[in-house]
């Protein structure tokens, strides 16, 4: 057995290694926190043993932000990570707001930031997917110029 994605392979001997901190009762968990890691452990440790499943996952590690940059301009990594910014943005205005001035967010308030925080992963996964599908079936040219 060759190992073709070192960080892949460790990755999932993280994810499972804890199961067994779950089979052990070290850390309580429901049925589906079980499936769900056993799930990511597969995923990391099928990337880190395959040879294909590698090379394609050294592919998109090589060309996404070019790919990402000539899909969506310059503002791509801005669109990709929207979920992150706007929680940094939230929890920092948050906490801030809390020590400050000893103010405590309203519910309504977290409330728009969950639909919004949702909407927006929503719209990153979609953009992410398109780079990915784009990376994988090759460069795409379709306003080349046709030499006939």
């Amino acid at each position: 057995m060759k190992i073709h994605c070192k960080p892949a392979f460790a990755s999932g001997l993280l994810c499972a290694g804890g199961l067994l901190l779950f089979a052990s009762g070290i850390i309580a968990a429901e049925w589906w926190q079980r499936v769900f890691t056993i799930a990511i452990s597969a995923r990391y440790l099928f990337t880190g043993l395959s040879k294909s499943a590698a090379k394609n996952a050294d592919a998109l590690h090589r060309h996404y932000s070019e790919t990402a940059v000539a899909l969506y301009g310059k503002y791509a990594l801005i669109k990709t990570n929207l979920p992150l910014i706007l929680l940094a943005v939230f929890l920092g205005a948050a906490l801030f707001l809390r020590f400050a001035f000893d103010l405590v967010t309203p519910a309504s308030a977290a409330a728009v930031f969950c639909v919004l925080l949702t909407v927006s992963a929503a719209y990153s996964i979609g953009l992410d997917r398109t780079i990915q599908k784009t990376i994988q079936n090759g460069p795409e040219t379709p306003h080349a110029e046709d030499p006939h």
